[in-house]
């Protein structure tokens, strides 16, 4: 009779209602503290204002997870990370069903080594999405990094279920070399090795062979290997948080945008930032570096959009702001040449080496631009005191030189 009682469809329904109720009375009696401040003094005038404009946003609306969201993420990508993760975590419990916040926390905490705890932070995120193949990737690398080859390897195979890619199969080649399987490595790593020419991946491939006695193999792979990048992969969530980048962060992150392609968005960010830093302060006492740096790189910019004489005209205003200031004559010079008018070019390559002739890059610059005029033995001596300033970059200078 009571067995009939609890299975009967009302009282199950009843049940139900009651405990939806009781999750929503629990979420609306959620006490967290008050919004964190950081930042708000900061002498980047751009960073303070949008860090005051985001806490009062917070303060109005205390309950939203949302906002609290935005605020720790303003503090992440803005560098202030003990505010970022107690605000992450201050987001977290105001909505606990959103990915983001369990999972840049996570991101923190692995950034600053602490590798074990992101993994815990990270399986918060995961419980409530777990078919985002890059925070596979992460939890696999991570697991690496604590040295759990066998659930980094599951990680990676997972990661390949859902998103095949060079990186899930790196991670997986990784964690076998981990396991001592370097056969299994190699047979995945060798494909991969001939697609792309990240370092990591052939200096991975050189400590496999070098460990199955390939010796010769193992040092042309090694040699390929030398530089420290890490593999990386693209994380379209991880990569929402740029949006809350301001100041000086937000000025780097414009060049990175503008070198990719994405030349509108870089603009957008260094007209605001121009707001802050007026062209007129490149001639002035105080912001002289950053005011004359963004018309440098407006004039970039604008030259990668296809408007070169946009481009020249910005940067020859900025030199008559400051006629010092090497980069536009490093930028001036590259304009004309484009054009054709590398006499007009060499005079600003000239320039900038009687600003500062210690710099390797624009003795091989003027050395390209006097061999374009014909001029052979002043170009070769160019390009000698290039390399005597930058031996690193030999190879491309002798090529330089047998064309003489």
């Amino acid at each position: 009779m009571l067995g009939n009682f609890y299975s009967d469809p009302i009282f199950r329904l009843r049940n139900l209602v009651i405990m939806a109720i009781t999750l929503l009375l629990c979420c609306a009696c959620t006490q967290v503290d008050a919004p964190i401040v950081a930042g708000t003094n900061s002498p980047d005038k751009d960073l303070a204002d949008y860090l005051s404009e985001m806490i009062q946003a917070a303060r109005a609306m205390e309950k939203s997870g949302l906002v609290r969201g935005r605020l720790a993420m303003a503090y992440d990508v803005n560098g202030l990370r003990e505010a970022a993760l107690a605000t992450y975590t201050q987001a977290e419990a105001l909505e606990p069903r959103d990915f983001r916040w369990p999972y840049y926390h996570a991101q923190i905490l692995a950034e600053m080594g602490d590798h074990a705890h992101a993994l815990e932070v990270l399986e918060r995120a995961m419980a409530i999405d777990r078919d985002y193949a890059p925070a596979w990737l992460w939890r696999g690398s991570w697991l690496l990094k604590t040295d759990s080859p066998d659930d980094a390897l599951t990680a990676f195979k997972r990661a390949t279920a859902l998103e095949a890619g060079l990186s899930a199969d790196f991670g997986s080649a990784q964690a076998l070399v981990a396991k001592g399987e370097y056969l299994q490595a190699i047979d995945i790593l060798e494909p991969l090795s001939k697609v792309s020419p990240h370092p990591q991946l052939h200096r991975t491939l050189g400590e496999a062979l070098r460990s199955v006695g390939r010796t010769e193999q193992a040092r042309t792979a090694l040699a390929k290997g030398k530089a420290t990048q890490p593999l990386t992969w693209p994380d379209e969530r991880r990569d929402k948080r740029n949006a809350h980048v301001r100041g000086h962060a937000s000025f780097q992150l414009a060049q990175t945008l503008s070198a990719s392609g994405r030349v509108d968005e870089a603009l957008t960010i260094l007209k605001r930032l121009q707001a802050y830093h007026p062209e007129q302060a490149c001639g002035g006492e105080q912001g002289v570096v950053l005011a004359c740096n963004l018309m440098n790189s407006s004039g970039i910019a604008y030259d990668r959009s296809g408007l070169p004489q946009r481009a020249l005209e910005t940067v020859l205003r900025g030199l008559t702001l400051n006629e010092e200031y090497i980069p536009f004559h490093l930028t001036i010079a590259n304009l004309y040449r484009q054009q054709g008018d590398l006499a007009s070019a060499l005079n600003h390559m000239n320039r900038a080496i009687e600003l500062n002739p210690a710099r390797g890059y624009a003795h091989e610059q003027r050395g390209r631009l006097l061999f374009g005029l014909a001029r052979f033995d002043e170009a070769k001596t160019a390009f000698e005191t290039a390399l005597q300033l930058e031996p690193e970059k030999r190879t491309t200078l002798f090529l330089s030189l047998i064309h003489i």
